[in-house]
C-alpha cells in the first residue's frame, strides 16, 4: 500500500507534543503510537488513490509522488489526527483545507481535474475508417486505395 507522506511531514504541521496526544492511546506510551499514525497515513493515501482510480488506474500507487499528492496526503492525515480527538463544538484546524483537498479529489474522480502534469488514464480508442469530406456532411472511406 502507499505512503504519501510521513511522520517527517507531520511533524512540519503538528508538534510533537500534540501529535502523542493525538496518537497516544490507553495505555498511555508517552510517545508517538507508531501504529496509529501508519494506519492513519496508510488511510490518507488510499483516499488519494480511491479518488484518483478512474483517471490514474494503471498508474497508482504514484511514484515518484507527486509534491501535490504528498501535500494533499499531508493535509488528510493532519485532518483525520485531530479527528481521532474531537470535542463536540471544537473545530478541526484543517477541516477548511481538508474540504479544498476532498472537493479536488473529487474532480480528479469525475476527470474534470488532473494531478500535476501527470498523463491520464489511456482508454481504449474506436478507430472509424469513414471521415467526413471536406464539403461536410458526406464521408467518404478513407484511406482511399483507388483514384
Amino acid at each position: 500500500m502507499s505512503a504519501y507522506t510521513s511522520e517527517t511531514a507531520i511533524l512540519g504541521e503538528i508538534q510533537l507534543k500534540d501529535l502523542i496526544a493525538l496518537t497516544d492511546d490507553a495505555p498511555r506510551m508517552g510517545k508517538v503510537n507508531q501504529t496509529v499514525l501508519n494506519q492513519v497515513i496508510q488511510n490518507a493515501s488510499g483516499y488519494i488513490d480511491s479518488k484518483c482510480a478512474n483517471l490514474y488506474g494503471t498508474q497508482l500507487p504514484f511514484f515518484p509522488v507527486p509534491s501535490s499528492v504528498a501535500n494533499m496526503a499531508l493535509t488528510i492525515a493532519c485532518y483525520r489526527l485531530y479527528r481521532r480527538r474531537e470535542v463536540p463544538g471544537e473545530k478541526n484546524k484543517f477541516y477548511d483545507e481538508f474540504q479544498e483537498v476532498k472537493q479536488f479529489l473529487d474532480r480528479v474522480n469525475t476527470g474534470d481535474a488532473h494531478i500535476d502534469d501527470l498523463p491520464t488514464r489511456d482508454f481504449a480508442q474506436v478507430v472509424s475508417n469513414v471521415r467526413p469530406t471536406i464539403y461536410g456532411g458526406a464521408t467518404s472511406n478513407w484511406p482511399s486505395n483507388s483514384m
